[in-house]
């Protein structure tokens, strides 16, 4: 009878993991069409959308600068590597600036198609619907002067 229970809950978790697995893998594929469809309006080659961090990279370098980037991938990297005292001060202030730049980010993307503040939001939060927006909605993308 314990055997029976415990296949039974090892089976269950196995079919949450596969459920699991085909949600993100669904989750990047409708991040990854809409931003071939929205690298397609900024001028750039859609496939670059497809490769998970190069497409970031590319985000950062049509909207903002790539310096940028490179301070975000090392905040993200220190974050997943902060080992096992994962609540240090250093960590938590990486965390912030790295979600504070990928806010600045969106919100750069968001003035380069013509929305504001609350478009970016959506694009923080639910970035995948918002890409796809992008990409097949009506906006244009304009290339803005980013010197402020």
């Amino acid at each position: 009878m314990l055997t029976l229970i415990l296949l039974t809950i090892l089976g269950s978790a196995l079919a949450l993991g596969t459920l699991y697995i085909f949600g993100m893998l669904f989750w990047y594929l409708l991040l990854a069409l809409g931003r071939w469809q929205m690298f397609e309006k900024m001028g750039q080659p859609g496939w670059k959308g497809f490769i998970p961090i190069y497409s970031d990279y590319v985000l950062y370098g049509s909207c903002w600068q790539t310096v940028f980037f490179w301070i975000a991938l090392a905040a993200s990297a220190f974050c997943a590597l902060g080992g096992p005292d994962s609540r240090s001060v250093l960590v938590s202030l990486a965390g912030m600036i790295g979600a504070a730049l990928e806010f600045l980010l969106s919100l750069r993307i968001s003035r380069a198609f013509g929305h504001g503040i609350p478009f970016a939001i959506g694009l923080t939060l639910l970035n995948p619907i918002f890409v796809l927006y992008l990409g097949f909605g009506p906006d244009r993308y304009r290339s803005l002067d980013w010197s402020y």
